[in-house]
């Protein structure tokens, strides 16, 4: 029985190893929101994962950062600004956290940040 709690352990572990990633869209996807002389509008998607022993203690995160909002959304700023915008609009964040019954003291949380951004 302890094999095969340690390997659903192990499992969990390799699968949902922490992660993060910033995405963007183009102009041409926003093309129904701009408005007549309105400056350029890109879209941003930030997205933070990680493994926690309990609720609070991260065990396995990318770059050993938090997973949660204030991280996520100074991923998709850095990632704007890089990009040469200026201002951020229409943020709308979604954390959530899993408990996984079956290793009893692991929890995998998820935060994702979506925004527009123009120059």
């Amino acid at each position: 029985m302890k094999k095969v709690v340690l390997s659903l352990v192990l499992l969990t572990v390799l699968v949902l190893a922490g992660c993060a990633s910033v995405s963007t869209a183009p102009q041409a996807s926003f093309r129904g929101m701009s408005c007549e002389g309105s400056a350029p509008t890109k879209g941003y998607l930030a997205s933070r994962s990680g493994l926690y022993f309990l609720p609070t203690y991260p065990l396995w995160t990318d770059e050993s950062r938090e997973v949660n909002f204030r991280e996520t959304l100074a991923d998709l700023t850095k990632q704007a600004t890089a990009d040469g915008a200026t201002k951020l609009n229409t943020v709308v964040p979604q954390e959530e956290s899993v408990w996984l019954p079956f290793t009893f003291v692991l929890w995998y949380k998820k935060c994702t940040v979506s925004a527009t951004a123009t120059r």
